[in-house]
């Protein structure tokens, strides 16, 4: 298949020329100028609630308005005059004016078209017809909490999703797992199309810029509906590309009647609650104490702990309470022709660590014009710029301020920056760790991405029921990133040559699809078809430079840095899809559903042998309730049963057939050389899916329930071939095996959401439920071999494993089980302990040997020794649920919302206490968990030596730490995730419009209060326990860690106010 690439430039062209075409068409006329409203009314449901967005208009004219957020409207009518009302989910009514007045206006609910309402991949289609699992959620639901960026608000609300925010950095990651995880070695992100554009996020980036969110640009207040695929037959739709889930973002549009809105939200955002580290007092103690132990001389400082004070606290001086502001404007009409929705956007998040915030500048236009009767035109625009500084992650600031003793100063009397010397640490002052106070001020790591997203459509109605359409939508950015280290001097630490390390990269795609959609329904038949070809490419390219020595600090420019030493780099790439893809709906007697769908995927990622990729899937539903023989059951109104199978894929992250070519230098210049060896019989990685559910409602519709089952099996897993290392995989000159397909997996699990109105009073009190809960378990089921096995590893973490092995979860903690510590010689002679270089038993000796005090680790394998071999699962990170529940309230014009999310039983490795409770690291200037204050105090008691403290996980003061008390990970530090969250709470208040009726500019005001976060139960010792993917110095996807806490930046309480007025 020829690859397709094009241009940055052209493909501006294309998209800014096809968006203007589409304004040729005028726009109909709203409420005539010079005309003001004189009927006032408000549109309600039957018990009285308010229905925003409801069109009235004028019949037999062009006069038309929208009501506000409170039902409220004024319109321009005279008496005799017809009012038409029409409102989603309701029956439409039609009211005589009579004279000037407010007219009270209720409609009643249609619960078959609130069914009708549903998006799918590639077009809509009637609740009632699907017979896939999907969750949606509308922009009323987005509204209610506090979102940076769109995904943070999919979290809590839709059953089968675990959504974990990865940093509470401004604008930082998300990590979104739908059902389970579907491989090894690529992302298990979801597939996002956003009106039409498609993208899928890994979950890091490597670098200065791994804690970025690529979702940031896009702001959630333009959403109008979030839908999430999660069946086998709606995903396959999206063939190789749905292996992860779908999430369908469809963005706001006009509405009928003219509206200006202006909206605001102030934020303030708290310091997180503080971890209990051992203050100055404390600190003085333990290190008179390990003076003593260890027959060293004592600081003189530390003589008298009871005349110091605190000390530093680092928490504290890092930590500050930081502002939230956002401002939007929008503009949106609707006519005859014509329909608009023009938004803008600025939002500017300070972040609670210093060195850390985000801020957003936007731009939508959506666009639809009815240019003819069987002739529509429409265009979507999205432009935005982010800035971002990312210091406080980049530079592992948190992790270090929770390690920095507590007697360094933040400042020194002269007001310069703090840090350790060797008055107080001596020779050992070059292992403690940096002021992070001082690095996040000094570090300036700045990040800024210009991007849009869009495209344009023409669809064509040659008759009932055929339409043909064809789109072309697609995305550019522009990314800048700047990374300046200036020489410092903290003490004994010391920076003395400055560093610029710059980034540019661009990246473009595009997408250009033809669609026929026919419908067409013949008594009890109804038959729905629609063919389609799509064709997609990207491309990619990036520079990077660095340089040091520079002449100051003061002026960081790459053309003022050192020649001599300076390095560059450079990325291209680029990649094509062609596809082919078909839906047959089917229904009977609107009771019995059938659904086939089926895709081919041709990608540039594989060779000639295997390109074409094949997804089939087919569903089925049966509509109980339409039944004769439930009539006589009276309490249900709607019951459907449905089951499904489909197949989707994983092409993995591409071009890994070909033998990669890598740049080396020669004696004659710049030459290439493998790096990688290619796999032509490399193919798709294949994903098979069973589903089975059920939609329930009953009680009037009072109680709906909705229940999946699923099973999922991967095969053909995309690995690296684990070749010896005399095949050349290995030192100078290596290439890297090559990927091929080995191993299996599978996930079960289940989703089950519960929507309840628990009251629904005539007075207008109105109270609703959402419930949802879910689970999956993902298995390893098949390797190269039943002993092999795929590591995560990190150096900056001293080689912290997280494993995926055969019969076993992905991405298991492994590590030593500890037994608690030796309390006798007598209990260290009789087990097993680590050996020494000749292969012989430590001896049990308390210098340079096992003693009593040190940690006591299990012998797995029963050989007497201590070793690698002895290691095992000893953590979890996936969760064994995950849920949501949330309340609305509402009465006359105020509306309580309440959002509880939680998981229950992942494990958290705690790796911040693994290196904090460690006592002999105080000796090296760092601080420590208060619980290291307890560590094991060996006394002798006649002729043995004896633990005081009995009970003590934490082990002895040793200046030998042979036992590898201190390096070893055990599962001490493996600590329960479970949690329940206050998400957010928020009331809100809408004006009456008898009060807004007293002035003509407003039309509807709303205010409304909140907090975000307010309170987690948990038994995690850390600062949060939503640990999702880590993000932090060094890391990168092959190696990102899951469910591991070194420092990860925290979620913290939200205050916040906003006021929305619609004039």
């Amino acid at each position: 298949m020829k690859k397709a690439s094009i241009t940055g430039k052209s493909f501006l062209l294309v998209w800014l020329v096809a968006s203007c075409m589409a304004f040729l068409t005028p726009a109909g006329a709203q409420q005539p100028v010079g005309t003001s409203p004189n009927v006032t009314g408000i549109v309600t449901t039957a018990s009285g609630q308010p229905i925003p967005g409801a069109s009235v208009f004028v019949r037999g004219t062009k006069i038309a308005v929208a009501t506000g957020s409170d039902g409220h409207f004024a319109i321009a009518a005279t008496s005799g005059q017809v009012l038409v009302i029409n409102s989603m989910g309701f029956n439409p009514k039609e009211v005589k004016v009579t004279g000037n007045g407010t007219l009270t206006i209720q409609l009643q609910e249609n619960v078959q078209q609130l069914k009708d309402v549903m998006i799918v991949g590639y077009g809509v289609m009637k609740k009632t017809d699907q017979s896939s699992a999907q969750v949606s959620i509308s922009s009323a639901d987005i509204s209610k909490t506090v979102n940076t960026t769109m995904d943070q608000a999919i979290q809590g609300r839709a059953a089968g999703v675990y959504v974990t925010q990865n940093s509470g950095q401004p604008g930082g990651g998300i990590s979104v797992n739908i059902r389970g995880i579907s491989t090894i070695s690529g992302t298990t992100e979801p597939l996002y199309v956003i009106d039409g554009v498609q993208i899928q996020p890994t979950t890091v980036a490597y670098g200065n810029t791994s804690s970025t969110n690529p979702l940031a640009g896009i702001n959630p207040a333009d959403i109008e509906s979030i839908d999430i695929l999660q069946g086998p037959s709606a995903t396959a739709i999206y063939g190789s590309r749905g292996t992860n889930g779908v999430v369908l973002v469809t963005t706001k549009r006009g509405s009928k009647g003219m509206k200006v809105g202006y909206s605001f939200l102030y934020t303030n955002q708290e310091r997180p609650d503080r971890i209990a580290t051992m203050n100055l007092q404390q600190f003085a103690i333990m290190n008179n104490e390990i003076a003593k132990e260890l027959n060293r001389t004592p600081t003189a400082e530390f003589q008298n702990p009871a005349v110091l004070g605190q000390g530093t606290d680092w928490q504290r001086a890092l930590f500050k309470t930081a502002p939230m502001q956002k401002h939007q404007l929008t503009i949106s009409n609707s006519s005859n022709n014509t329909d608009y929705y023009l938004s803008g956007e600025y939002m500017k998040q300070d972040g609670v660590a210093i060195g850390s915030d985000f801020g957003r500048y936007s731009f939508r236009l959506n666009l639809d014009n009815r240019a003819t009767k069987w002739l529509k035109l429409s265009t979507s625009l999205n432009f935005y710029q982010t800035k971002e500084r990312l210091s406080s992650t980049s530079e592992d600031v948190i992790r270090t301020a929770l390690q920095l003793a507590p007697n360094v100063p933040v400042t020194n009397p002269d007001g310069s920056w703090g840090g350790a010397t060797t008055n107080e640490y001596g020779s050992n002052a070059k292992y403690v760790p940096v002021n992070p106070v001082a690095i996040a001020n000094l570090v300036d790591n700045s990040y800024k991405r210009t991007g849009g997203m869009g495209g344009t459509s023409l669809e064509i109605t040659f008759m009932p029921g055929l339409i043909f359409r064809t789109s072309f939508n697609g995305n550019f950015e522009y990314s800048d990133g700047s990374k300046f280290t200036p020489t410092y001097q903290l003490g004994y630490q010391q920076n003395s040559t400055a560093t610029l390390a710059v980034s540019s990269n661009k990246n473009f795609f595009w997408i250009l699809n033809e669609l026929v959609q026919y419908n067409k329904t013949i008594g009890k038949h109804a038959l729905g078809v629609m063919a389609s070809h799509e064709a997609q490419a990207y491309n990619y390219q990036g520079l990077s430079a660095q340089r040091f020595g520079f002449a100051t600090n003061s002026l960081p420019s790459l053309n003022l840095g050192d020649v001599a030493g300076q390095t560059t780099g450079a990325s291209k790439g680029s990649g094509a899809m062609e596809s082919y893809l078909a839906r047959i709906n089917y229904t009977y007697a609107d009771k019995y559903i059938l659904q086939l769908v089926g895709r081919a995927d041709g990608s540039s990622n594989f060779g000639e042998l295997n390109r074409w990729g094949y997804f089939p899937s087919v569903s089925a539903a049966w509509r109980v309730s339409q039944e004769p023989f439930m009539k006589a059951v009276s309490f249900i109104n709607d019951l459907k049963i449905r089951a499904e199978y489909g197949i989707t894929g994983n092409s993995g992250n591409g071009n890994k057939q070909f033998s990669n070519l890598a740049p080396v230098t020669t004696p004659f210049g710049t030459g290439f050389a493998t790096s990688q060896y290619g796999n032509a019989n490399l193919w798709w990685e294949p994903t098979q899916t069973k589903n089975v559910g059920f939609n329930l409602s009953i009680l009037n519709n009072r109680v709906q329930i909705e229940g999946d089952f699923y099973a999922r099996n991967t095969d053909k897993l995309l690995l690296y071939n684990p070749l010896p290392v005399y095949m050349g995989t290995q030192s100078e000159g290596a290439i890297s095996p090559p990927f091929v397909n080995i191993g299996a997996m599978k996930t079960n699990g289940f989703g089950i959401t519960l929507n309840t109105v628990n009251i629904q009073h005539k007075s207008g009190f109105v109270w609703k439920s959402n419930f949802n809960i879910s689970s999956f378990k993902s298995t390893i089921t098949k390797f190269y071999s039943d002993k092999a096995f795929v590591d995560k590893t990190l150096w900056s973490m001293n080689f912290f494993t997280q494993r995926s092995a055969v019969g076993q979860a992905p991405w298991l903690f492994y590590g030593y089980v500890a037994e608690g510590l030796f309390t006798s010689v007598d209990q260290i002679n009789k087990s097993a302990v680590p050996a020494q270089a000749d292969g012989s038993r430590l001896p049990t000796t308390k210098d340079g040997g096992v003693w009593v005090g040190d940690i006591k680790y299990k012998d797995l394998n029963n050989d007497g020794i201590i070793d690698s071999r002895d290691q095992t699962f000893i953590g979890n990170p996936w969760p064994k649920f995950t849920y949501g529940f949330s309340n609305t309230f509402s009465y006359k014009g105020f509306d309580l919302n309440i959002l509880l999310t939680g998981v229950s039983g992942n494990q958290i490795f705690n790796y911040v206490r693994f290196e904090n409770s460690q006592p002999n690291n105080i000796n090296l200037g760092r601080n420590l968990m208060v619980d290291a204050f307890d560590y094991a105090r060996v006394t002798n008691d006649g002729d043995k030596s004896v633990i005081t403290n009995v009970g003590t996980k934490v082990p002895r003061l040793v200046a030998n730490d042979v036992n590898g008390n201190s390096v070893r990970f055990t599962n001490n530090y493996v600590e329960d995730g479970s949690y329940l969250r206050i998400k957010n709470i928020q009331l809100g208040y809408n004006f009456p419009g008898s009060l807004l009726n007293m002035q003509n500019v407003i039309k509807a005001l709303r205010i409304s209060v909140g907090v975000q976060n307010l309170a987690t139960i948990t038994k995690y010792k850390g600062f949060d326990p939503e640990v999702g993917a880590y993000i932090g110095k060094e890391v990168q996807l092959n190696a990102q860690y899951m469910g591991v806490d070194a420092g990860r930046y925290p979620l913290t309480r939200m205050y916040s106010a906003s006021v929305s007025v619609d004039f």
